[in-house]
């Protein structure tokens, strides 16, 4: 086994374990309100009208499934079917199908449009959790989680998705999704974390139906989405799938080279490995070379017209790279990636793991200092990212032992 991977597996094990997913299950439950809180500042204390938003709740249950599919950890599965009972209690729309998008902390719906970007980690949760714990009644939700988006969001001209909806599925381009004004009708975010969300969900419901649907959706990714001349997504589009803008996302474009190879993959199609490959591999090189710097941590983002460049660190980006790179190695050989990518978790030991009160720093400044008055719990502040990066690790570190 390669020493570089052995330590890598080892710093994943050690940060999820030890801190990661100990400082979620005893600093953010919910014992009065139910659930968990939705927002904790960064002195550890939770905010006491915090709201509870779809996405961190939704993740939650992604993170805490996965951790005990993955770990097989008694506490993890608690943490599970909380978040789980929670979610569909009070998230979901019991008229028309679907989940709310922000509730108040005593679970009251405060916002009920159909956010499709947080209806996608609806369906990733709910899919997660019935892998994970065998629950049919959980792959029930997610059936019909799946049929609502491609009954309501789903563009049967141009194919993929919309960004957001009214409480009862009516598509208007002024209700704001991820984009950023209504001539953003399709966005690369939205479709990444629907793609890992249909792969989840095909996991599980593996039929000729989601077969099909995970193919178009991979190939609308690969034809629609990437620009092949620079090796970076579209990050905003029209309807047509005409770019609207000139944005490069590094952290959506190192997490996609992953996630579309694990779509080709589940897929198991031959055709789509080969082509998912060349193009996650030209993706991964981009962003190393472009997007990487010499400390070893992935920028956020770039336009390359005004030339204007984030001047922050995210916690996110960080783990999609570390994750990214790998992949990266795994399907190459060659070495800089997989340096690339223990030299990033190096960086985020040393810059974004809170060592004092323990869970993470979700935004630094370019120098690597934490960035003071942001909540370590938020809306879309979650152990996804930084959970799935160490359950990734873990995950591929076993299929090399067992190779070997």
């Amino acid at each position: 086994m390669n020493p570089k991977f052995t330590r890598l597996y080892d710093m994943a094990l050690k940060d999820l374990t030890e801190n990661l997913l100990p400082w979620w299950m005893e600093k953010t439950v919910d014992h009065e309100c139910g659930g968990f809180y939705g927002q904790v500042d960064d002195h550890d204390r939770p905010i006491a009208d915090g709201t509870k938003f779809i996405t961190l709740n939704a993740r939650l249950v992604w993170t805490f499934a996965s951790a005990y599919r993955v770990l097989g950890d008694a506490r993890a599965l608690e943490m599970a079917q909380r978040a789980y009972a929670y979610f569909v209690e009070h998230f979901y729309d019991k008229e028309y199908g679907g989940y709310f998008t922000r509730l108040d902390r005593q679970g009251r719906v405060i916002d009920d449009h159909k956010y499709v970007y947080g209806n996608a980690f609806a369906l990733y949760g709910l899919s997660e959790y019935a892998r994970a714990t065998g629950s049919q009644e959980a792959l029930a939700y997610a059936k019909e989680q799946m049929e609502n988006l491609e009954k309501h969001v789903w563009d049967p001209q141009y194919k993929g998705y919309y960004e957001a909806t009214t409480r009862n599925w009516t598509y208007s381009p002024w209700i704001r999704g991820v984009n950023r004004q209504p001539t953003d009708v399709k966005t690369m975010n939205n479709h990444l974390h629907l793609i890992e969300a249909y792969t989840c969900h095909l996991r599980v419901n593996h039929c000729n139906f989601m077969q099909n649907k995970v193919r178009e959706h991979l190939y609308v990714m690969l034809n629609r989405i990437v620009n092949h001349d620079i090796h970076h997504y579209h990050y905003f589009q029209d309807r047509a799938w005409n770019p609207t803008s000139t944005d490069i996302s590094y952290g959506h474009d190192i997490e996609g080279s992953w996630l579309m190879m694990e779509t080709a993959e589940v897929l198991g199609e031959p055709e789509a490995l080969r082509k998912t490959r060349d193009v996650c591999v030209n993706m991964a090189r981009a962003a190393l070379e472009e997007g990487f710097t010499d400390e070893g941590a992935m920028l956020t983002d770039y336009d390359p017209v005004s030339g204007h460049r984030s001047q922050r660190l995210s916690w996110w980006e960080q783990n999609e790279a570390v994750v990214g790179f790998l992949n990266a190695w795994e399907m190459t050989g060659e070495e800089k990636f997989l340096d690339a990518s223990l030299k990033c978790f190096d960086y985020i030991e040393d810059h974004f793991v809170d060592k004092e009160l323990g869970g993470w720093h979700p935004i630094l400044t370019l120098d690597g200092k934490p960035v003071p008055n942001v909540n370590k719990v938020d809306g879309p502040t979650c152990p996804y990212h930084n959970a799935r990066m160490s359950l990734e690790i873990i995950e591929r570190y076993r299929k090399h032992q067992a190779k070997a």
